[in-house]
């Protein structure tokens, strides 16, 4: 992943309480805070020896695909979508597929087609040749987000592993942190809101589900972070939310084409905005695109982004979630802080596209 240190010249001003009980109480106070701690454990906790539940062991399928241009296949997993056969994966898994075999469990199998793709969030919608009830169930949607430290469990096909034999392998983790967002320079998808969790990840794991406790779908695995030489698991993966992921499903099983706004720079870097002692962070425009609307309006790399459309940008996420936002062909006012002096700049947002399209 990107650094995201400001690598830009700073830009101005960027750069408890005691309590004693006599002794005839202690006994008891130390019963009623033993109680509470036991009633305060989350419903959510798992037993560390229970499995994870068949529901979620039959939500996600694990893909073999072929490409004319490879001469090996390569693997990925897939959350059930619903019980038409649909299926959800990452978009890079399928990408120029010329031929999709679904692995289920019990030694079933059956085909998937491409429906539809948002190749800017990395999703795809599949349609199974057949539905296979006694090896996939739907997902259910979790009604939201889980906290930081809530175990999650982690299905996928590492290293195509399904190719041996079994259903989607199972892992087990922690949700690290929420709504991280990233760009990749090298191919312009973006990655929004994400959740991060240590559940072991490795490749093959791409289009796989993470669920709760209570076995509700809460994200797609997408990314995980990796040295190059070394494409393995180091506790530091990332799964798009599964509302966000449903939600563009819903717009692709439709037939319709899901747009993304954007404001033409390859990445945004960090800065932040400190007066005394507090402030807060904000995001900083990277490389321009040539052909972006920044670089035709008159943007700099360098310059520190302060508001779009009246609303404060505080840092790289928001910017990322507010770009999204912005409908394609519309006008933006950018406030902008060069060189310590702000001012705005009205700006035509195009549509965000993947490299090479």
């Amino acid at each position: 992943m990107s650094n995201m240190r400001n690598t830009f010249p700073s830009v101005g001003p960027f750069k408890a309480s005691l309590f004693f009980a006599p002794p005839r109480l202690c006994g008891l106070l130390v019963f009623a805070v033993c109680f509470l701690a036991a009633c305060a454990v989350s419903p959510d906790a798992m037993d560390p020896d229970a499995g994870a539940p068949v529901a979620i062991r039959h939500a996600v399928v694990n893909l073999l695909v072929e490409r004319d241009s490879e001469d090996t296949d390569s693997f990925g997993a897939a959350v059930v979508f619903d019980d038409k056969g649909r299926l959800v994966t990452a978009h890079h898994v399928v990408e120029g597929a010329a031929h999709i075999t679904v692995l289920l469990e019990g030694g079933r199998a059956t085909t998937a087609t491409i429906v539809g793709v948002d190749a800017v969030c990395d999703i795809a919608l599949l349609q199974c040749g057949a539905y296979v009830p006694e090896a996939m169930t739907p997902a259910l949607l979790a009604p939201s987000l889980p906290e930081p430290g809530a175990t999650i469990w982690s299905l996928g096909n590492p290293f195509g592993t399904a190719r041996i034999g079994g259903g989607a392998a199972v892992t087990r983790g922690v949700v690290s942190a929420l709504h991280r967002s990233y760009v990749s320079e090298t191919t312009g998808r973006i990655y929004l809101d994400c959740i991060q969790h240590d559940a072991p990840t490795n490749p093959g794991n791409s289009g796989g589900g993470i669920f709760n406790a209570r076995g509700e779908w809460v994200g797609l695995n997408a990314v995980i972070t990796a040295m190059r030489e070394q494409p393995r698991d180091y506790g530091v993966a990332f799964a798009i939310p599964a509302t966000r992921v449903s939600a563009i499903a819903a717009e692709l099983a439709a037939g319709k084409e899901v747009s993304h706004g954007w404001l033409g720079a390859r990445s945004y870097r960090l800065a932040t905005q400190i007066s005394g002692g507090a402030g807060v962070m904000r995001a900083v425009l990277g490389p321009l695109d040539d052909a972006g609307p920044a670089f035709r309006y008159g943007l700099q790399p360098g310059d520190v982004l302060m508001a779009v459309n009246g609303t404060e940008v505080h840092g790289i996420h928001e910017m990322l979630v507010i770009e999204d936002n912005l409908a394609p062909g519309s006008m933006a006012k950018i406030r902008i802080n060069r060189a310590g002096r702000e001012f705005d700049v009205n700006v035509e947002i195009a549509a965000r596209g993947v490299s090479g399209r």
